[in-house]
């Protein structure tokens, strides 16, 4: 009998190695793709929208400097630039300095800084690498800047005039402490750094390490592909990284090898436990754990699929052995929905942008839910930037932009196309009524009052109202060609498109 009671147990005993091995592993395999997601979703989720951002607000700065200020042996109409480089210092949290140095040695910068009279802006790196690469932005090397303590990195590109001479290099300064803190903020066992070519380091849990050479160089030389994962045997920990070719960097995540090793001891007890239970109560632990862990995956699954949802709407599961699992998992939520919320939103008017608009457009004709669709063209708004600047033109796309979503925010989404293009889904097929309501936003924008003495902004607009067998092409070919009648009937008005009678006509 005992040998009998000893053979019956093998089994269970194999059979608990077995799971013990293969659960060793895929823990491993588990935190290998976990620690590549990380990295791969920060990069397309932050580091590059970040850093795009910055070469969008950038291009604006240095769209708004002209040649001929600065090709002559002083500098022209230097408050004007302060002026408008304070209001753009007010409005970028990271941005340090402003500044224009020229072919003449001549420097212009806000906030103020006093050069010596040796000075020689032509020398410094950001002049040189900007003057070796005309007509594209480039980022300097990071460095320290000594009158304030901050680490920072220059976006510069050079000024040329019709001949292509390089008379000046408009840059900024931008401080990378916040960087490196919004990329670190999620609190877990492991961190995330990012280093240069040269392996010194960019961002860092611990700002004392910034600019300073990475603790594990001998890593440089593992990091031979686009993209990978391997265990640092030193120091006992796991090194996912992923190269940023546009900017030569690459982005670590590190996680210890004892957090996963505890997960593995915590795990083998809980089979340890289990294997004893099973030699004396066999069956009916299988019958009991088979319910219990299909009532604990019923609920994982529910939680991950409610995870998808608004943040509000994850419910928190009844099971106090999850308890930890839906804390993260609705904190994950909360990411989540954040940063698809940046994603969907146009960071200069507040409204939804081009990649939000797509979406809804075909989410609305998938559902055959009825809808109006707009189109509006702010009329002669180029003019408005030749006369009175980009920055007047931002102001006027906020502005028109603010408007419409206070008019027709409650009966659909207003989104910005692409520059001065706005497009509108109203949740009605009533055009009559969508018609008034936007008729209402165009008398409303035609009466706004600007400072600038002579500036008037109205738009052109189009709509037609979805139609069975019409696709999102079709509508948006409709609504285009009622814009551009609009445009060639004097601007200032709104033409209503029939899907009958156009969508068969070319576009102009």
């Amino acid at each position: 009998m005992r040998l009998g009671l000893v053979l019956l147990f093998l089994p269970v005993l194999m059979l608990g190695s077995i799971y013990y091995l293969h659960m060793e592993r895929s823990l491993q395999n588990d935190l290998r793709q976990r620690l590549l997601a990380t990295n791969q979703q920060l990069q397309h989720g932050f580091i590059e929208p970040y850093l795009n951002e910055l070469e969008r607000e950038f291009g604006l700065i240095y769209e708004g400097v002209r040649v001929k200020d600065f090709s002559g042996p002083d500098v022209l109409h230097g408050e004007r630039y302060l002026q408008e480089w304070a209001l753009y210092k007010q409005m970028m949290a990271d941005l340090i300095y402003v500044y224009v140095g020229t072919a003449s040695r001549k420097i212009l910068i806000y906030p103020d800084w006093q050069a010596d009279a040796n000075f020689d802006p032509r020398v410094r790196p950001w002049y040189q690498l900007a003057s070796q690469q005309v007509g594209k932005t480039v980022w300097t090397e990071p460095y320290y800047d000594y009158s304030n303590g901050n680490l920072v990195i220059a976006l510069a590109r050079a000024l040329t005039d019709q001949s292509g001479e390089v008379k000046g290099v408009v840059a900024i300064d931008v401080v990378l402490a916040p960087f490196s803190a919004q990329l670190n903020k999620q609190p877990d066992a492991g961190y995330q750094m990012i280093i240069n070519q040269s392996g010194k380091v960019l961002a860092y849990p611990d700002a004392s390490q910034l600019m300073k050479a990475m603790l594990h160089p001998s890593w440089l030389s593992r990091f031979q592909q686009n993209e990978g994962i391997f265990l640092d045997e030193e120091s006992q920990q796991f090194v996912a990284y992923r190269r940023l070719p546009h900017w030569n960097w690459v982005l670590i995540s590190v996680q210890p090898a004892a957090s996963f090793q505890a997960v593995v001891t915590r795990a083998s007890l809980n089979v340890l436990g289990v294997v004893v239970l099973a030699s004396v109560l066999y069956a009916l632990l299988a019958l009991f754990w088979s319910r219990n862990f299909r009532r604990m995956l019923n609920e994982i699954s529910a939680m991950i699929r409610a995870s998808r949802l608004r943040p509000d709407g994850v419910p928190q599961g009844g099971m106090r052995e999850l308890r930890r699992v839906y804390a993260e998992l609705a904190e994950v939520s909360k990411d989540y929905h954040e940063v698809r919320l940046q994603a969907n939103m146009d960071k200069l008017t507040g409204l939804y942008n081009r990649r939000f608009f797509d979406e809804r457009l075909h989410h609305l004709l998938a559902e055959q839910q009825p809808f109006c669709l707009a189109m509006l063209d702010l009329d002669n708004f180029k003019g408005v930037n030749d006369t009175y600047g980009h920055q007047t033109g931002d102001v006027v796309l906020r502005r028109v932009g603010k408007l419409g979503a206070q008019l027709l925010g409650d009966h659909g989404w207003v989104c910005r196309y692409g520059g001065e293009e706005l497009t509108v889904l109203l949740i009605n097929p009533d055009t009559g009524f969508c018609q008034m309501l936007l008729e209402q936003f165009r008398i409303g924008v035609a009466s706004l009052e600007w400072r600038e003495p002579g500036l008037k902004i109205t738009f052109s607009g189009g709509l037609v109202a979805s139609t069975p067998g019409l696709d999102a092409k079709a509508l948006m070919t409709i609504v285009d060609m009622e814009v551009y009648r609009a445009k060639r009937d004097g601007k200032n008005r709104l033409y209503l498109g029939k899907p009958m009678e156009t969508a068969s006509l070319a576009l102009p």
